[in-house]
């Protein structure tokens, strides 16, 4: 990975290029401009040397600090190469200050007076060409061991203490062993000929890295060297054109240039460096206000999402407890959502009602319709249908083990539906015993009113005065009610027989006038009708013509259950009265006499024998039990 921020791997921008070409080019025309003036002997300066290169070892070494910092952030070779070749400059720039004759005294501080500042020079520029040509030739390689490797500030420590001993060493080559090498210079200001053997070799040297850099270019870095290159080729330039180069027109420019060359490159690393922590300021700023946006969109986030939860679990909780299936349908048909509610309903499995599912393979899995395919098609274009015309719709579908289900569709604005799923089979069942009580109770009505229509025409016919007639109809109306209040207080399931002749005897029963003993049977609802109006006769005329109406009277009604001809049990119904006056068939028939003997027979199919004995009123009645399960338990009471 590339570092935007380091420069020694930013891409030069047009306006950097056109910077660094517009510097190139003013000093190559300064140079053509001195040049016809360069063999020109200026007056001697001994102090311009220290000064010019002093100012040159800082600059170079600032230059170096600010490489090494970039390696620092972005390790690389090449770097660390070139930043080696600048603390080179540096401390040669200076070392050849000491040796320079006349620079801070009569006499040189190092070495001899005329090679050893020559020979330092020499090793000067030829250590920097080295490191820039090993830059030029390494800058576009990545070497990840350095990254892996040591420290950073380890790494640089070596450099520095390599680029010293090395510096000290050839020093003392050039200054104590000079003796040793060849004359470079005839005099203080003349050179030899191996000198310009040499010069030509630097410029060469000089020329060769420029163009390999020139022709690897890319970066802010590898242009503004590229100026520096050129800012000291006309040392060498000089050199090879005059023997005499010290202290001319030519030797001071040349010197001048190099100086200018050092400050360039570090006031474009300066200035790019200024450049790019600005932006990286700028851009720290908008990081921060971003991340302070984004922590504060990640805490609405997370608030979004713990609501979302919430409402979700809300949801989820109120799905589950729904009375009610819910589904959902999109508007291609496919299930967006759907609650257990649902599936218990139509008896579907979790797997068969995950979203996307289509309505078809839902209504096939659950036959809501019957299994023909038409069916189901026409169900699916009835919904459709709804959903086109965006309007709500109910429908009640019966499923294949006789359930009902009443479904409520409500269409979504985008398409699809939301259903609500109603059972309502108990709902109908009790509907239809509604309508079945309804009409039971229309029949029942209408028979009591003819009953009691009948009632009140045949007691008017027998009776002698209104008073008469009230007390009598009042009395077989009563009896009627009482037998619909036993019927009601066992919903009319049926009423006990013990029950029913307790409650007909009860206003005129003492501890001795009624003996009453029988099974414990329970009469139908028109059973219990029927007898409880004959009962209630039996007990009118007892109380007034029979054995109730005399105080040493005694009424016995005794019954039992058998089989009668047929096979079939049958109730037999003995009402015996003793103890009374006398009694004798009327000569008529009164309504009383005729509704014993005839309502019995018409209403329920059974028989009545009445007889008037002298001793006392018989009555014995017999009527078909349909089921034994009426006779429950036999118990004789009194």
């Amino acid at each position: 990975m590339i570092f935007p921020i380091v420069i020694a791997t930013t891409p030069a921008r047009a306006q950097q290029r056109k910077i660094a070409l517009g510097a190139s080019i003013i000093l190559v025309a300064v140079v053509a401009i001195t040049l016809p003036f360069a063999n020109i002997h200026l007056t001697r300066v001994d102090a311009f040397v220290p000064v010019i290169q002093t100012v040159m070892c800082l600059i170079d070494l600032l230059t170096a600090v600010l490489l090494f910092a970039q390696f620092a952030v972005y390790p690389q070779r090449a770097m660390l190469a070139l930043a080696s070749g600048f603390v080179f400059s540096a401390l040669f720039a200076f070392l050849q200050t000491l040796a320079f004759p006349g620079a801070y005294g009569p006499a040189a501080l190092i070495g001899d007076e005329l090679n050893s500042a020559g020979w330092l020079f020499v090793l000067w520029r030829t250590t920097f060409l080295l490191a820039v040509t090993v830059y030029a030739l390494s800058k576009d390689t990545v070497d990840r061991t350095i990254r892996s490797g040591p420290s950073m500030s380890v790494i640089i420590g070596v450099t520095v203490a390599c680029v010293a001993t090395a510096t000290a060493a050839m020093t003392w080559i050039a200054t104590a062993d000079v003796k040793y090498l060849p004359s470079l210079y005839e005099n203080a200001i003349q050179q030899t000929s191996f000198a310009n053997y040499i010069n030509v070799f630097l410029s060469l040297f000089g020329l060769t890295t420029l163009i390999l850099l020139f022709v690897r270019r890319n970066t802010i870095l590898d242009h503004w060297l590229i100026v520096t290159l050129l800012a000291w080729l006309p040392n060498f330039i000089v050199a090879v054109l005059f023997t005499v180069v010290r202290f001319t027109v030519g030797w001071y420019m040349a010197r001048i240039f190099a100086l200018c060359a050092g400050p360039s490159l570090l006031f474009a690393l300066l200035a790019e460096t200024m450049m790019l922590y600005t932006r990286l300021a700028a851009a720290a700023r908008i990081g921060a206000q971003q991340q302070r946006e984004l922590t504060a969109t990640v805490a609405a986030l997370e608030q979004s999402k713990q609501s979302l939860e919430r409402v979700n679990f809300w949801l989820d909780t109120a799905l589950k407890n729904m009375a009610h299936g819910l589904s959902m349908f999109d508007k291609d048909q496919r299930l967006i959502l759907c609650n257990e509610r649902y599936n218990e309903i139509y008896g579907l499995a979790r797997s068969q009602t995950y979203p996307g599912t289509t309505l078809y393979s839902i209504l096939e899995a659950r036959f809501a319709l019957g299994n023909g395919p038409e069916k189901i098609d026409a169900h699916i274009d009835e919904r459709l249908s709804g959903v086109r015309d965006s309007r709500a719709s109910y429908a009640e579908n019966e499923l294949h083990d006789g359930r009902v289900v009443a479904v409520n569709y409500r269409p979504m604005p985008r398409g699809g539906w939301v259903a609500i799923h109603e059972e309502i089979t108990e709902r109908k069942r009790a509907e239809e015993q509604r309508g079945l009580l309804v009409a039971e109770l229309d029949h029942r009505v209408k028979n009591v009113l003819a009953r009691v229509t009948a009632v009140a025409k045949y007691t008017s016919q027998g009776s002698h005065s209104v008073d008469e007639f009230l007390r009598t109809l009042d009395g077989r109306i009563q009896s009627m009610a009482d037998a619909h209040t036993l019927l009601s207080q066992s919903q009319w399931h049926g009423v006990n027989l013990v029950v029913l002749v307790q409650r007909q005897l009860a206003p005129y029963t003492t501890k001795t006038n009624t003996v009453i003993s029988g099974p414990d049977i329970t009469l139908t609802a028109v059973s219990t009708q029927a007898l409880a109006m004959v009962l209630q006769e039996l007990v009118t005329n007892a109380v007034k013509y029979g054995s109730l109406s005399t105080p040493h009277g005694k009424v016995l009604v005794n019954w039992d259950s058998r089989d009668g001809a047929d096979g079939a049990p049958r109730l037999a119904f003995a009402w015996r009265e003793t103890g009374g006056p006398s009694t004798k068939a009327p000569s008529h028939s009164s309504y009383g006499t005729n509704l014993i003997r005839n309502l019995i027979p018409r209403e329920i199919g059974g028989t009545v024998d009445l007889m008037f004995a002298p001793e006392g009123l018989r009555c014995d009645i017999e009527i078909s039990l349909t089921h034994r399960a009426n006779l429950v338990r036999s118990s004789p009471e009194s």
